[in-house]
């Protein structure tokens, strides 16, 4: 586990330097695709990738159930930044997104029993209703006050809202998303990393993962699967090859890590070493003329802000 952390924050760093925390267009909307099928694959969904590429172009052209999956999670993919993984409200405002139209109680925790199974028919215990918004609270707050790194955080928090099923239906899926919210708060690339397309690569280890964790009450293994789940997104999206961005691009990744007070040339290249001191110039001076920021001052004085 120390030697994927190790991993995994050394990927992130270099996630960081090539400013791939922010995608291409082309290459987010690819994720997405892959994230949402694949979300809805490791709990059975049929539809395949073109059906839900379409859907998510087009999401109001829905006549069927499996398609309404599809638009509900691509809904909350977009939503998810607005709310607040710590919160048992907001947990339960993106159950009733995921779920709309597809459960009587969607936003609602269960109020009774459930069976417990991982693959097998035979359910391997009952999950209670006792208490549950109070238990489910106290496992958000543990995510959050607990002195863990954020990733074991995230894996923790994952197993625990499987583990403790707080709705009638769903619970997997939003589990998911919803670890991927907390990794957001740190890293921004969490937005859009389909590590759920290579939990689907790996699917039977990952229930056989959560029925180990589940039977022994200890979710070590469970952790490690997902963080070599995580090194493996990360990998893959480190192989690909760097993306020529022009002008526009380089000032909304800029503009989306750049502080509120004012900067100036230097800090702009400081940002992107790789290009020339003109080409800063000239991109600095577009933004201006486009209103994307204000300009002070004349010469080696000159300073810039957000606008």
């Amino acid at each position: 586990m120390l030697n994927l952390l190790a991993t995994v924050h050394q990927r992130l760093g270099e996630v960081h330097a090539r400013h791939l925390h922010h995608p291409p267009l082309a290459l987010e909307q690819a994720y997405r695709v892959s994230s949402v099928h694949a979300n809805l694959a490791i709990e059975g969904g049929v539809l395949d990738h073109r059906p839900v590429a379409d859907l998510i172009a087009q999401p109001t052209a829905v006549s069927a159930p499996a398609e309404l999956e599809v638009v509900n999670t691509h809904r909350l993919l977009d939503l998810l930044p607005t709310l607040d993984p710590t919160l048992a409200n907001d947990l339960r405002h993106a159950h009733s997104v995921l779920m709309h139209g597809l459960a009587l109680d969607a936003g609602h925790f269960r109020t009774g029993p459930m069976d417990v199974l991982y693959g097998d028919p035979e359910p391997l215990r009952t999950a209670s209703a006792y208490n549950l918004p109070a238990v489910v609270q106290e496992l958000l707050r543990y995510a959050e006050e607990n002195d863990f790194p954020p990733l074991i955080n995230s894996c923790v928090l994952h197993f625990g809202l499987i583990y403790l099923r707080p709705f009638t239906a769903g619970n997997g899926r939003l589990a998911r998303l919803w670890q991927r919210r907390m990794l957001q708060q740190h890293w921004p690339v969490f937005a859009y990393l389909p590590v759920d397309a290579f939990i689907h690569l790996a699917e039977p280890a990952y229930n056989a993962a959560l029925e180990y964790a589940d039977r022994r009450g200890d979710c070590g293994e469970f952790i490690v699967y997902l963080l070599e789940r995580i090194d493996e997104a990360l990998a893959e999206l480190l192989a690909e090859r760097d993306p020529v961005r022009g002008q526009a691009d380089r000032m909304s990744v800029f503009l989306a890590q750049a502080p509120d007070r004012p900067f100036r040339r230097k800090d702009y290249l400081s940002f992107f070493p790789e290009l020339s001191t003109a080409t800063a110039t000239r991109d600095l001076r577009e933004a201006v003329a486009g209103g994307r920021l204000g300009m002070s001052g004349t010469g080696r004085a000159v300073v810039y802000r957000k606008a």
